[in-house]
């Protein structure tokens, strides 16, 4: 149910796989999907990455990155922008662009938290969504919890998170596509089969690197069927 209280401040998550995993069941996606680490872009590290995965999330450094360069608007079924009452939320806003972007697949409990924004988001613009996500307390209550868990220390001012989240997954017409909160739209990368998914992001995250665009500080993540 959505709730129009007072405006709530989300406080950053941890680029810790098992907390967003927890976070994403205690809302309503399907106890069979986790999320898992990626722990390299080596061919032999990338071999580990279970081969259900239909999304991969990354959390970088945005202090050091630079501007992308532009690109085609792609078609997706779910896109919400990071507007400033989300300040903290690009955690939760990367796992809802990979799971609503997959929920075929990943599928999501009935009259669940997840299943009630999904159904709200139906229609709605990128900006539309976010202010409907600013207004779901059963969200809120999960993030808040989730957020207190892992082995940071808490940032006590939004301007002192450096990490940001975005989710690469592919689309309908089997594109890769990255989704970024922070952007007016999603972007398009390239040509994508399920099987090139884990390997095409990794090629992207390296130009990103080799290119100065982001830097080493980073964590990926991909969502995968349980094991």
């Amino acid at each position: 149910m959505v709730d129009k209280k007072e405006t709530f401040s989300w406080p950053p998550l941890e680029s810790d796989p098992g907390i967003l995993t927890s976070y994403m069941h205690k809302i309503g996606m399907s106890k069979d999907w986790e999320l898992t680490e990626v722990i390299g872009l080596e061919p032999e590290l990338l071999a580990m990455v279970p081969k259900s995965a239909v999304a991969l999330i990354l959390a970088y450094d945005y202090t050091g990155s630079k501007s992308l360069e532009k690109s085609a608007k792609p078609e997706v079924d779910y896109f919400m922008w990071q507007n400033a009452d989300l300040d903290n939320a690009c955690g939760l806003i990367a796992c809802l662009h990979a799971v609503f972007n997959n929920r075929r697949k990943v599928g999501i409990e009935e009259k669940s938290p997840l299943s009630e924004l999904w159904e709200l988001a139906k229609g709605l613009s990128p900006e539309e969504r976010a202010n409907a996500l600013n207004g779901f307390t059963k969200i809120q209550d999960a993030h808040k919890e989730c957020s207190s868990e892992g082995q940071s220390e808490q940032a006590e001012e939004s301007s002192q998170v450096r990490y940001h989240f975005i989710c690469f997954t592919r689309n309908h017409k089997g594109e890769l596509v990255e989704l970024d909160g922070m952007l007016v739209d999603p972007r398009l990368l390239d040509k994508c089969t399920e099987e090139e998914l884990v390997q095409k992001v990794a090629d992207e995250i390296g130009r990103r690197l080799k290119a100065g665009i982001i830097t080493d500080k980073m964590a990926l993540m991909a969502l995968c069927r349980k094991q």
